[in-house]
């Protein structure tokens, strides 16, 4: 089956309800909002409607005026850079937001999918058409209904001024607002708000590598493919991990569902690479690490909005891939570095420790990617334990929540299944190396393919 058959009904540029007060016209970035890729982050909401009754009861005037009133708590992604050299702050001036709404001639999007040839192209079709450059709207929102009353909402946001904690926390206040009229009132120690990581963490002149492009088209050498690890199939790989008397953690002894997938897919490719290349390389999986509620050292940002995580690498040397063949061998690797990085996090006596420790995370993590040709480095991403389910605009919740990939890097993008129990994955990888990884009889006794029929 082609592309999906998309008819844009309209398309403009949504500006807030309400003007920004002058004091907040110009947002400075944090260092974390300065180390984030220059590239948009994408997601997408899809939601049923119980009846045709209903779905003619659905204002999408009201969708639209919600999204208005809930920039104005989110006043930086209708802002802008700025014109001049100054990469390192957000005018914040109400310039407002991609806003697409669309007629999808399709019955709805689970039997669609369940009958495309490309399932990531045909998703990227149900996103808004934007190229994040200096002058680009910084959020872009596009509402698709299909023809059986079902709705895909399609979001991309910049990473510049949003991680996946400030993502959830935008969508479910827009959700909120469209359901009952009104903001969450959140007393004022709980109330997210921006501005306050680039008052202890400002963005500052570094000598940085330089880091791929991750919005180049690599064309069709990188490959996309979905996965689920139901909550049985997790527990079953959690039977196999050898007990260690030696683990003092109960991160080794008892590793969260995150650990253990990512840890799979990790040996699985190292396996994959050491017969591709006849021989064993350093191998690093790589992955961010949120701060919220692990710095003693500053005062609470739980909800502070904007950037507010570290990178880091686990690392399997070349040397070591004979004596670590195991899952378990994996999940201690994965398990430690999460482990060993907290500990330093929690031991961090000033906001400059955590400044370096992070920068220096970073520069390690470039500097292995840009050595593609020499080791194996993948990219790894969670978004598990994030609200995404919660989002109700007054149809109900979602029935299925995802990232789009763009293909940019090999690894995985890693989130909750709407149970909340097992986990969706998204792989990313060569096309040859995809051949093997599907086939790969871990993969194939632990995994089902995504079966978009069987939403409801």
């Amino acid at each position: 089956m082609g592309k999906l058959d998309i008819e844009i009904q309209s398309r403009k540029i949504l500006k807030p309800s309400a003007s920004t007060p002058d004091n907040l016209r110009r947002l400075k970035l944090s260092l974390f909002d300065q180390l984030a890729p220059r590239s948009y982050v994408t997601i997408l909401f899809n939601y049923y409607l119980p009846s045709s009754s209903e779905h003619e009861t659905i204002s999408y005037d009201k969708l639209e005026k919600s999204l208005a009133e809930t920039l104005t708590k989110f006043y930086p992604f209708s802002g802008r850079f700025g014109e001049d050299d100054d990469q390192l702050s957000i005018h914040c001036n109400d310039e407002g937001v991609e806003y697409v709404q669309t007629k999808v001639n399709a019955d709805d999007l689970p039997e669609y999918l369940g009958q495309a040839n490309n399932i990531e192209s045909s998703l990227l079709d149900l996103l808004p058409i934007m190229v994040h450059m200096p002058s680009s709207p910084l959020l872009g929102v596009q509402v698709n209904v299909f023809n059986n009353g079902g709705i895909a909402i399609g979001i991309k946001v910049s990473h510049i001024i949003a991680d996946a904690f400030t993502i959830a926390t935008f969508v479910n206040e827009w959700a909120h607002t469209c359901l009952t009229g009104t903001m969450t009132q959140d007393n004022n120690n709980n109330l997210p708000s921006f501005g306050q990581l680039s008052l202890l963490f400002p963005a500052r002149v570094l000598q940085l590598p330089s880091l791929p492009n991750s919005t180049s088209t690599t064309g069709p050498e990188i490959v996309t493919r979905r996965f689920v690890f139901d909550a049985l199939a997790i527990e079953n790989l959690r039977k196999t991990i050898k007990d260690d008397s030696t683990a003092d953690d109960d991160m080794i002894k008892q590793p969260s569902r995150v650990v253990v997938v990512m840890s799979l897919i990790w040996k699985v490719l190292t396996h994959i690479s050491s017969a591709k290349n006849e021989n064993s390389r350093n191998s690093s999986l790589g992955f961010a690490i949120n701060f919220r509620g692990k710095l003693s050292c500053v005062p609470s940002l739980e909800h502070a909005l904007g950037n507010y995580a570290m990178f880091a690498s686990a690392n399997l040397e070349a040397s070591d891939h004979s004596r670590k063949d195991e899952l378990n061998d994996f999940v201690k690797l994965v398990g430690n570095t999460i482990r060993d990085t907290c500990v330093a996090i929690g031991k961090a006596s000033s906001v400059d420790d955590i400044s370096s420790l992070t920068v220096n995370n970073w520069k390690k993590g470039v500097e292995k990617l840009l050595q593609g040709d020499k080791m194996d480095f993948y990219v790894t991403t969670s978004w598990c334990k994030f609200p995404w389910y919660e989002a109700d605009f007054g149809w109900g919740k979602p029935f299925w929540v995802t990232s789009v990939s763009f293909g940019a890097f090999e690894g995985a993008f890693l989130m909750d299944t709407k149970d909340g129990d097992g986990i969706q994955i998204i792989v990313s990888l060569k096309e040859n190396d995809m051949t093997e990884f599907e086939r790969d009889p871990h993969i194939l006794s632990s995994t089902s393919k995504l079966a978009f029929h069987s939403f409801g």
